[in-house]
């Protein structure tokens, strides 16, 4: 296994100087027909590319590639600092945007990014624990998960700091309820933002329709910036699939920032979205990404 091309070229990283190998033994549900946390050890030997994961569904291992059966995923190094915040759909998509659309029951985790030159290889051999959090929802009866999960670590790469970790994770679940008209969720407001990544849902079905405009306003001292201005929602999701060269899935869409913007100025930074028309329990949460800086 290799980095994709585009970021095996960015890095400009040897061959010889990259390995792919297991993180850990398979890991099988306790029991049948059951949802479970799988916690598990990420070593912490070699600056971190990639951390791949598979997900299977049966009775017997290998089982069969499934979608949709991983909920959520967290990564926490040296036992409180979340640098990924997740969900199984979340990660798809951020794969999609990334121009690596994964197959069916697969997931990557990006720590060196192809669209932010910024962002450097996780510091395993400077961590003292590296935990992933799987979980998962419940099998078929009498169908057990098969999860396998695989780093793409530098061999030859010493020194380092925590400076350039892409950080990928949801602040919060905001529940509109049925309002209408224009709602804010808030920002994260302390470091360099490359994009969001918008979820958006009805009562927990992912949906195109229920917002159909979006703004991002941030406020300070000196006046207001409009990093983004009613954009409508279909033509923020047809800019999408031109520049990613696939459609995100129903109920994401992204908004970017090339070269990122520094969030640390504002008093204050939301998003703003319009409901056109009253929903069961209209909800959203945003990915933010931003790279942790010295």
């Amino acid at each position: 296994m290799s980095l994709p091309w585009t970021i095996a070229k960015q890095i400009g990283i040897a061959p010889v100087n990259l390995r792919a190998r297991p993180a850990c033994l398979e890991q099988v549900s306790a029991a049948a027909a059951t949802a479970q946390t799988f916690t598990i050890a990420i070593p912490c030997d070699h600056p971190i590319h990639q951390i791949v994961i598979s997900v299977a569904e049966g009775t017997a291992s290998p089982g069969t590639l499934v979608d949709g059966d991983l909920v959520s995923a967290e990564l926490i190094v040296n036992g409180n600092k979340y640098i990924k915040v997740l969900t199984g759909e979340m990660i798809k998509n951020l794969c999609i945007m990334n121009k690596n659309k994964q197959a069916t029951g697969a997931y990557t985790l990006y720590f060196t990014d192809p669209k932010i030159p910024e962002a450097k290889p996780l510091p395993g051999h400077l961590c003292t624990t590296i935990t992933l959090k799987l979980v998962d929802n419940a099998p078929a009866a009498s169908n057990f998960h098969y999860i396998n999960v695989t780093l793409l670590e530098s061999l030859r790469e010493a020194g380092g700091d925590f400076s350039g970790i892409l950080v990928e994770k949801y602040l919060s679940y905001v529940s509109y309820g049925t309002n209408t008209l224009w709602q804010d969720y808030n920002h994260e407001r302390a470091y360099r933002i490359y994009s969001y990544l918008y979820m958006m849902d009805d009562n927990g079905t992912l949906s195109d329709t229920k917002f159909n405009k979006v703004r991002v306003i941030g406020m300070w001292s000196g006046g207001e910036d409009r990093l983004s201005d009613e954009l409508l929602v279909l033509h923020v999701k047809a800019l999408n699939q031109a520049e990613y060269m696939n459609a995100l899935d129903t109920g994401f869409m992204a908004i970017e920032f090339p070269n990122g913007f520094d969030s640390s100025k504002y008093t204050s930074l939301k998003s703003q979205l319009n409901i056109p028309t009253a929903g069961t329990k209209i909800q959203l949460r945003v990915v933010e990404r931003y790279v942790l800086s010295a």
